[in-house]
């Protein structure tokens, strides 16, 4: 049938005439496209859908945790002694070098004792000529005093012989002359008793004296005593040799430092925190309430204890000083910088966020029926979990225990994007 169409058309251009050919081949190509339009195969038009987006969801369940401040400290001594000496003399021996461990009173460097035990030895001497005088002094006291009897009789003898001469005189038995010789005797007498005696209330005087002369040596020699122990420079305390700087036969000079040591069961760790951190951790002191801090030093997990806080605020600097010192007695190295996570006072009604789940102006999102809504927060402290993971602590009175946060970090977060969540965490796993 079809091919017998094109013959019948055939046969009727040639019977039309050559003026509407041109018209016939119009006609016919158009009626040929017709066909073919309303024959061929229909297209529906697509359907658009919403793109969702995968993401994590973090279960809400506010609880009480402790924030946390990240701080460096330096660990130090309480007590550090710069050992020096008092004398000049000579180094005899080291017997003691940086980093060495040394025991209370051992022996670190010796000086050269000559010259001390020379001073000494003259302080001594002095002290033994004065105690020999002193002694001398009071057996002369001693004889003074047993002599007065006999000062005293010859003063009465001399009165006697005087008051018979007067007796003889006016019975005109003597003469001037003799009378005058008893009376010269009788004044020599006086004179000299009046002067022993005045040596025997002087002796006292004069033993005072010499005992303070021989008080006088005894104090040199104990001077020198020390000088002569000040060339033996011992260790005050048991701890580690921080630095030695003397030579055998260097020269020292009266108060330069010699060595240095620090007491290693006095360890510390001094860090600077925030004025307003400071009086947080003052008030949890006199609460009795312990305030704790970790490091990790050497691969190892190290605890401390706030043991104090600085008085005053050093100048120059924006914060205040506070010592932390090992709960469990690990052996530092003094100066080591180290890396503090301080637990602050716990914070009620917080909740832990990863840090790519906040959003820029104080936001996060919240997820109801798979759409995003935009929620204000306030940040409460910084967090280090159980993993050593870095976390937000946040609050917000929006939020409640089981709702669905967005837990992934989206460029395009908005409130009302369409999300699809692939896994669900809680915000009080990984909690100490």
């Amino acid at each position: 049938m079809k091919s017998g169409i094109p013959s019948l058309l055939v046969s009727s251009l040639k019977k039309i005439s050559k003026k509407f050919a041109g018209l016939v081949v119009l006609a016919l190509s158009l009626f040929l496209s017709f066909i073919m339009v309303i024959t061929g195969p229909s297209a529906e038009p697509l359907e658009k859908t919403e793109r969702s987006w995968p993401v994590t969801v973090i279960v809400a369940a506010p609880t009480n945790l402790p924030p946390t401040l990240l701080t460096f400290g330096k660990v130090e001594s309480k007590q550090v002694a710069n050992l020096n000496t008092n004398i000049s003399s000579p180094v005899s021996e080291v017997l003691a070098r940086e980093g060495d461990w040394v025991e209370e009173g051992e022996l670190l460097i010796q000086l050269d004792a000559k010259e001390g035990q020379l001073t000494l030895d003259v302080a001594q001497a002095n002290y033994d000529r004065n105690s020999a005088i002193l002694a001398s002094v009071r057996t002369d006291f001693e004889l003074a005093k047993d002599l007065t009897a006999n000062y005293q009789q010859l003063h009465e003898i001399a009165e006697s012989k005087q008051n018979r001469a007067l007796d003889l005189h006016r019975k005109d038995m003597i003469s001037d002359a003799q009378l005058d010789t008893a009376r010269q005797e009788a004044s020599e007498s006086s004179i000299t008793m009046q002067q022993h005696l005045a040596r025997v209330a002087d002796f006292p005087n004069k033993i005072a004296q010499q005992q303070a002369s021989v008080a006088e040596s005894a104090a040199y020699v104990q001077r020198a005593t020390l000088d002569l122990e000040q060339t033996q420079i011992r260790a005050p305390f048991s701890g580690r040799v921080v630095s030695s700087n003397v030579s055998k036969g260097d020269r020292v000079i009266a108060g330069a430092t010699l060595i240095t040591i620090a007491d290693y069961d006095g360890l510390e760790v001094r860090a600077s925190v925030p004025t307003e951190v400071g009086f947080l951790l003052g008030q949890a002191m006199r609460n009795q309430q312990q305030v704790q801090a970790s490091a990790s030093i050497n691969g190892s997990k190290i605890l401390f204890v706030l043991d104090r806080l600085s008085a005053d605020i050093k100048p120059g600097q924006g914060g205040i000083d506070v010592f932390f010192r090992s709960n469990t007695g690990e052996s530092l190295d003094i100066g080591l910088v180290v890396s503090l996570a301080v637990d602050l006072p716990i914070e009620e009604d917080v909740i832990s966020m990863p840090v790519h789940a906040l959003y820029e102006n104080q936001t996060i999102y919240r997820i109801e029926e798979q759409r995003l809504e935009a929620v204000s927060y306030e940040t409460v402290g910084d967090y280090i979990a159980a993993d050593n993971e870095f976390r937000i602590l946040i609050r917000s009175p929006q939020i409640k225990a089981g709702d669905q946060l967005l837990g992934s970090q989206l460029s395009r977060a908005m409130t009302g994007l369409l999300v699809d969540p692939i896994s669900s965490t809680s915000s009080s796993l990984n909690i100490n």
